[in-house]
């Protein structure tokens, strides 16, 4: 388990060190507002070059995310698009996407 906060090409470093990975499972938390790599993360085309091109034999991708971050917001519908690809390569692969919409409430009288 690596527990640190990095972009993901220092992933895709990581990753070419293993081929011979065969279950992936990554965990992504994002708590604050000024955490910059958000992005980079919710890309799936970028997640698809890294693991074709580095981990030949992985039969298994899992990937967690929670974002408490505000802003900027997220495209969802490119999101979801970018990740298609894992839906038909990784049997009962599914994506969950949720908005919350977090601060004060404000009630009327």
């Amino acid at each position: 388990m690596i527990d640190n906060m990095c972009d993901i090409w220092s992933i895709s470093f990581i990753l070419r060190c293993m081929p011979n990975l065969k279950h992936f499972y990554f965990y992504l938390i994002v708590q604050t507002l000024l955490w910059p790599f958000t992005n980079q993360y919710l890309d799936g085309y970028i997640w698809q070059q890294m693991l074709e091109l580095h981990l030949p034999c992985l039969s298994k991708f899992e990937f967690n995310m929670t974002i408490k971050k505000r802003l900027p917001k997220l495209d969802l519908d490119f999101v979801i698009d970018s990740f298609k690809y894992f839906v038909n390569k990784y049997s009962k692969w599914d994506m969950i996407i949720d908005r919350w919409r977090c601060g004060p409430r404000h009630r009327g009288k």
